[in-house]
């Protein structure tokens, strides 16, 4: 099965994106909510990325010819799938690196490290989330196993394309939905533990916890707010997608950050996207910088996100993704 991606023509004036669509050529403006579903795709089907956007940000493509999932390389994503002979890791942590077992299990390993540092606004400079230290130093957190990032490549046999379209009156085909999953870490790297779907009323679609296929090593509960706890109603990611297609096709219009990582996780080749941090992204001669969705709410929306004791919410970044979207706040509609 192939993709067609179909882009609706668009103009840049400065920074700022604005249609060709008929659907603003009007008078009459309202917030991106309270559009109907099929206007609301009409309006917001320009934002989505070119096949070159999703070739440079490693999103997922379909090989009809080795029916499986092929993964375009970029900086960061050159050992996201290995070899089965490959048992050579880096510690998403520590960047220490390190070797699996031959059977692809791993042995326990001092782990020291920081959270990874973010950007301070206020300072202009990263700053330390685990400790507020101002700079380099020795880790302040400890544990026993490294996590890693990189999954066996037989892995992309596993993906398969969101499902086409049952002909013209198919209701998913004009929907809008943010999309955010939550990952923990596995001997398969990172697997997906939580997919949120949101629309863009803020009504959450579908909220489930996922079961992962191999060992965890680390529900990384600070960030992905995921417990052990909660994998006693999680379902199987078979179940999971059976129930994500009940409201996605090929067709539908999802909305992200960063929303490749959550697509390979879920093992979903799907073409009909936003990326926020793609839309927000600073482009400099030399480099284009990517800010977390994080900084962007804070920065954009002025409020605070992912500041929970508890880790993140997919649901609370699925409706932030929608929340960006609405900077382009108004739009023209008959």
């Amino acid at each position: 099965m192939t993709i067609e991606l179909v882009q609706m023509k668009k103009k840049r004036t400065g920074s700022s994106i604005s249609s060709s669509s008929s659907d603003e050529d009007v008078s009459t403006l309202v917030p991106l909510k309270k559009l109907a579903p099929g206007k609301l795709y009409n309006v917001l089907e320009h934002m989505k990325l070119s096949c070159e956007q999703l070739q440079q940000n490693g999103y997922p493509f379909w090989d009809p010819s080795a029916k499986q999932a092929v993964i375009p390389l970029t900086v960061n994503n050159q050992r996201d799938f290995v070899a089965g002979n490959d048992l050579f890791r880096k510690c998403a942590r520590c960047r220490k690196g390190f070797s699996l077992n031959a059977d692809g299990t791993m042995a326990p390993g001092r782990c020291v490290y920081h959270h990874r540092p973010k950007w301070d606004p206020v300072q202009r400079r990263p700053l330390l989330t685990c400790c507020n230290k101002p700079g380099p130093s020795s880790g302040c957190i400890e544990e026993e196993h490294h996590v890693f990032n990189t999954a066996w490549e037989d892995t992309l046999w596993e993906f398969m394309v969101t499902p086409s379209a049952r002909g013209e009156t198919d209701f998913r085909s004009k929907k809008v939905y943010g999309l955010d999953c939550e990952l923990i870490h596995t001997l398969n790297g990172l697997e997906v533990a939580r997919v949120s779907l949101v629309n863009m009323k803020g009504k959450v679609v579908l909220d489930t916890f996922v079961l992962p296929t191999y060992e965890v090593i680390s529900y990384n509960s600070t960030f992905s707010g995921v417990t052990e706890r909660d994998m006693e109603n999680a379902i199987s990611l078979k179940a999971c997608r059976l129930q994500l297609f009940q409201y996605i096709n090929s067709e539908t219009l999802l909305v992200g950050h960063s929303l490749e990582s959550d697509l390979k996780a879920l093992r979903l080749v799907h073409h009909n996207v936003i990326d926020t941090s793609v839309l927000f992204s600073i482009r400099k001669p030399d480099v284009t910088i990517k800010l977390s969705l994080q900084t962007l709410a804070k920065e954009k929306l002025g409020k605070t996100i992912q500041n929970a004791k508890c880790g993140h919410s997919s649901i609370e970044d699925s409706i932030t993704c929608l929340e960006l979207l609405e900077l382009r706040p108004f739009v023209a509609v008959n």
